[in-house]
């Protein structure tokens, strides 16, 4: 029940009528009952956002409860001598107490002290405070003996149900779309929701369209802006609204913007926009009301735009500098300079992603579709953005911006980040060789640079060592990414160690990419972009002790599209060889293919080339097409280093062991391989070995393969023994080589091989589509139908199905057509 305290004086604000076109906001109302079991709740709010309204209804709903007393106050008028006659009507009603206390200020009125009082003398009082300034209220030290709730900004404002019904109650004609529009305009802010709708209903103007929408939005924000500038006792300059320039307002900001008070010091000018209402309150910072903050940028980004250029830079320098990327972020955004965005993003990704990875994604795709072509921007976008580094267009994306750089000679004696751009965006565009000679004058730069910032410096030696691991020179890609790691925040750090695990997996060292994997095991970044390089290696590293279950379903997820975009070429061979060791080899071919869509966006170097075409080669072999796999290396892909191992295993299986044990002693022995493709050669020669000579094969080929596999912990090469070689192999084997490597599955384990087709079930296979008919197929062919008819049968028979919708889809999964899909 509503108690009236004759001590409880009835100030301005309680006074004034309230319209009868206020809609009621329940949803509020809801909230605002279920945060009265708190001691006290307190609504902070600027001038306009619905405090007052909300407190009358509030009283209201409480008015018919009989076992609750409710006095309403204004606490800036009500005098600490109406105390007793409180508490005396308190006393007479019922058992529970709720307090209501508008504009609460203070030093005026009832202070903090005397409401603490209160609730000290009372333990069934319950306070609802309104104000637009800091209380004493939110001290820690006074939530130690109350609870203390603040209802958030959100929940003050109002629902689209809400506006809704506002604009109903005015008689406002109304579309779904213009409502939309209108909350979105107004922010869901009580006085620019009512003044829009007093408009419309006054000059009896519908509410049907967007731009009819964003008339009334723009005529209520100017006239509650208007109306707050009356209200401030100082003069409004454009100094002033400078404020609007900053996503928050402390005295440092507003000395950092420049801002120049005709009312004295930075600090009276806060407490008087505290007073005036003009801002959310806080101890510490404040955030100008949004239809007031609009409206300032506004005016004065049109009347003096080199004035907010100058203060945006000046203020992005303050938030860089005391640690606030975010803010800085949202600032550049905000003002659309997209170059600073990029900057600030590729500078401070990891920490805009770690305080808010929604807020990330969403500036990356704001740079991603407004921005202007420039290489800061697609820089950024390599590093940072999954789109683009999924995307077709990026390596002309990159080549087009190579040419807005300065000239690589004329940056190499001191502009380091203009040569990491550069070797950064030849990789991207596929040219290899000049993202080889400007990582050489960016390691010369580096080397010489005496005052270089740490983040720089860690950027630069990782542009140069995946320049080198594209190149395939892993032990110098392994040194640069050793400088990296030492001088790298940690998100970068946990990138660069994530790719030193690969690289020591490529060279065949699994015991010190575990050791990397296991150290960094627990890292918070694993989970982030910037894991992706050491989710992969972790993968591998799976993979190479046997786990191939774990490790397919580890590379099953793994984007490979930010951190380890350039790592897919390994990625793709680490996921089709954990299909094959898993026993599903007939999902490789179609698994390989979806890899490979990834060379239109993320070109592979030479050796990433090879690499790839080696696991292709391994497929093949283990569908039992050896003489196939033989021949992919042709043309560039001849007899080499990389090549030799993989060449070997196919004459292997192809039935030339004497070929392939020549060779594979030859590369194993003579030309100084890493201990992978030195292991793999010796493999092969063991195998042919075997099979030439019977077990009593030379037992030294055998020792010096176990010594490479225990020195590396490097097992996974004795995959590739066939089945029917794998006894007699293990035979000749130490026992504790023996118990490894029949832990192991062979390559061979899902016993399949891809269906062998005649020239003419091959030529029927090309002409076969979804919508194609025999007699188009024969037509097409010069043939009768009767001989399409036979040729489709068997072509059933053999890929073991029984329509041609699910012929295509096996044709495509066993890599028998190339065309796509949906052609």
């Amino acid at each position: 029940m509503l108690i009236d305290a004759d001590a409880a004086p009835t100030g301005a604000r309680a006074a004034r009528r309230t319209s009868r076109f206020w809609a009621p906001r329940p949803e509020a109302l809801d909230r605002l009952e279920a945060a009265l079991g708190s001691d006290v709740v307190l609504l902070r709010g600027p001038a306009g956002v619905g405090k007052t309204s909300l407190l009358r209804q509030f009283a209201a709903t409480l008015e018919a409860d009989p076992e609750r007393g409710v006095q309403s106050i204004d606490g800036s008028l009500t005098s600490p001598e109406a105390l007793p006659r409180i508490v005396e009507a308190f006393a007479d009603g019922p058992a529970s107490h709720v307090l209501l206390i508008d504009n609460h200020v203070e030093g005026l009125g009832l202070s903090t002290d005397h409401l603490l009082h209160l609730l000290r003398a009372d333990s069934s009082l319950r306070i609802v405070v309104a104000t637009r300034q800091p209380t004493g209220l939110e001290s820690p030290l006074i939530a130690l003996e109350f609870d203390v709730q603040v209802l958030p900004a959100c929940d003050l404002l109002m629902t689209r149900d809400e506006v809704a019904s506002v604009l109903a109650l005015n008689g406002v004609e109304s579309t779904e779309i213009a409502v939309d529009e209108l909350v979105a305009l107004t922010h869901g802010w009580p006085a620019l929701v009512q003044l829009a709708s007093a408009r419309l209903r006054l000059e009896g103007l519908p509410l049907r369209t967007r731009a009819e929408a964003a008339a009334a939005a723009a005529y209520a924000g100017t006239t509650f802006t208007h109306d707050m500038e009356e209200r401030l006792a100082m003069p409004v300059t454009d100094d002033v609204r400078l404020l609007a320039v900053a996503p928050y307002i402390t005295e440092s900001l507003a000395d950092a913007l420049g801002l120049d008070s005709t009312t004295g010091t930075t600090r009276h000018l806060l407490d008087h926009l505290q007073s005036a209402g003009f801002v959310w309150p806080s101890a510490t910072r404040v955030l100008l009301a949004e239809p007031v903050r609009e409206r300032w940028l506004e005016e004065i980004s049109a009347r003096q735009p080199a004035l907010v250029s100058a203060a945006r830079l000046r203020l992005l320098d303050h938030l860089m500098s005391g640690g606030e990327p975010l803010l800085a972020a949202q600032l550049a955004a905000d003002a659309r300079q997209w170059t600073t965005l990029a900057r600030v993003l590729r500078r401070s990704g990891p920490e805009i992603w770690a305080r808010n990875a929604d807020a990330f994604s969403r500036m990356l795709g704001q740079l991603r579709s407004n921005s202007s072509v420039s290489p800061v921007v697609v820089d950024a976008l390599l590093a940072l953005d999954p789109d683009t580094a999924a995307s077709p267009e990026t390596p002309s994306l990159a080549a087009s911006v190579l040419s807005d750089l300065p000239d690589a000679k004329s940056v190499a004696v001191g502009d380091a980040e203009a040569l990491i751009m550069r070797a950064s965006l030849h990789r991207a565009a596929g040219r290899f060789a000049l993202a080889g000679e400007a990582s050489g004058m960016l390691s010369d730069a580096l080397h010489g640079a005496q005052d270089l910032d740490p983040e720089t410096a860690a950027e630069g030696w990782y542009q140069v060592a995946m320049t080198f691991l594209a190149m395939g020179r892993l032990r110098d890609a392994s040194v640069s990414m050793t400088l990296s790691d030492r001088v790298a925040p940690p998100a970068h750090r946990l990138r660069a160690r994530g790719a030193l695990a690969v690289i020591a997996l490529l060279e065949g060292d699994v015991r010190t990419a575990r050791s990397i994997v296991e150290e960094n095991s627990t890292d918070s970044w694993g989970a982030s972009p910037w894991g992706e390089g050491l989710r992969l290696a972790s993968a591998w590293v799976l993979l190479e002790a046997g786990e191939a279950g774990e490790a397919r379903a580890l590379l099953d997820a793994l984007p490979a599209t930010s951190a380890a975009r350039e790592l897919w070429p390994f990625a793709a061979s680490t996921h089709i060889l954990s299909c094959l060791l898993s026993g599903a080899a007939s999902d490789a071919l179609g698994l390989f293919r979806t890899w490979m869509a990834r060379s239109r966006s993320t070109p592979p170097s030479h050796y990433q080339s090879v690499q790839i075409l080696m696991t292709r080669a391994k497929v093949l072999i283990a569908l039992r097409q050896a003489r196939e796999a033989l021949a992919l290396f042709e043309g560039p892909f001849a007899l080499s280093p990389l090549t030799a191992p993989a060449i070997a295993l196919s004459q292997l299986y192809a039935g030339r062991s004497h070929e392939a044990f020549v060779m594979s002693v030859k590369w194993g022995l003579h030309h100084e391989p890493s201990p992978r493709a030195a292991l793999e050669s010796l493999v092969v020669s063991v195998v042919a070995d075997v099979r030439l000579n019977g077990v009593s094969s030379h037992r030294s080929t055998v020792q010096r393969a176990e010594a490479l596999s225990i020195r590396h912990d490097l097992w996974s090469p004795w995959s590739a023994v066939a089945p029917e070689d794998r006894a007699r192999v293990t035979k000749i084997l130490s026992s504790s080589s023996r118990e490894q490597i029949e832990a192991r599955t062979s390559l061979f384990a899902s016993s399949v091989s891809v269906p062998r087709l005649t020239k003419r079930e091959q030529v029927v296979l090309s002409q076969l589509t979804p919508t194609s008919t025999i007699a188009d197929i024969a037509r097409a062919l010069v043939v009768s139908p009767n001989t399409v008819k036979t040729q489709l049968q068997s072509l059933y028979r053999k890929l073991e199905v029984s329509d041609r919708s699910s012929a295509i889809r096996a044709a495509h999964a066993w890599g028998l057509i190339e065309n796509d899909l949906d052609a």
